[in-house]
């Protein structure tokens, strides 16, 4: 049987928001809460990793973190790049990686065992065999995990059809765009979160204010939805104007009679 809340209900139902994130993350992500989805797109050399690890390394003070790296493994590259955001010392135990071994059956025999991670990344979607149903029905077994789903883009879209209908299920979603993630969440925040500020201006050029104020967006947003002007059409030596006919008045009448 369905669940029916009354008004006082929901609005005092309880959520565990994640206190004390840093600030420049609750500037984009607003009031988080611990369990959500997400999906971070882009295009390859524009960010997307780094801002993930960004992400992950604010989420560890309140669970641990399995990284499922399906496209790169544990190849130099990505090891590279937590070398980076991570060390032995400080982050030993908060988080676990994984690789193309690790699939949708036993990402779901894992989570369902006690003490599983609490943050699960999948790197990326499109190396992951799943569809929408099977989607569905993860985020439904673990309702009080979250999960991020990292997606190869086509144009400023996730690509493929699994990755476009999660971008439009997510409640956070963002775009990595030349060190820059344009963030649409529905807990508030929404500041594009700048990745690497020396890259990001050097890419962006003059472009580079408007693109972390938003002012891109909404110049776009504005010419999406302006409404074309009609332009009156000319008359051309071409086209004959008809006849005005002389309206007959009561007097003219009379005449004729």
């Amino acid at each position: 049987m369905a669940k029916v809340l009354g008004l006082k209900q929901l609005l005092t139902k309880k959520h565990n928001y994640l206190q004390d994130l840093p600030a420049k993350m609750k500037e984009s992500f607003g009031n988080l809460v611990d369990a959500f989805i997400m999906i971070i797109w882009g295009k390859s050399g524009n960010g997307k990793s780094n801002m993930t690890f960004d992400v992950v390394k604010a989420l560890m003070p309140y669970g641990k973190v399995l990284y499922v790296s399906l496209e790169e493994g544990t190849e130099a590259s990505i090891v590279q790049t937590i070398t980076r955001h991570f060390n032995i010392e400080e982050h030993t135990g908060k988080i676990e990686f994984a690789d193309h071994e690790m699939t949708y059956d036993k990402l779901v025999a894992k989570l369902k065992k006690k003490k599983s991670p609490k943050f699960i990344v999948i790197d990326s979607i499109q190396y992951w065999n799943i569809n929408y149903e099977q989607y569905k029905a993860l985020k439904e077994m673990f309702k009080r995990k979250a999960f991020i789903f990292i997606s190869h883009a086509r144009g400023q879209d996730p690509k493929g059809g699994i990755a476009e209908a999660i971008r439009y299920d997510a409640g956070i979603k963002v775009h990595v765009d030349r060190y820059i993630g344009f963030v649409v969440c529905r807990y508030g925040g929404n500041k594009p979160y700048v990745i690497w500020e020396d890259g990001a201006k050097l890419k962006w050029g003059k472009d580079y204010n408007n693109a972390i104020t938003g002012a891109n967006d909404k110049k776009n947003r504005k010419k999406r939805t302006a409404k074309p002007k009609l332009q009156p059409e000319a008359v051309t030596h071409m086209q004959v104007l008809p006849e005005v006919q002389k309206p007959v008045f009561k007097e003219d009448l009379k005449e004729v009679i």
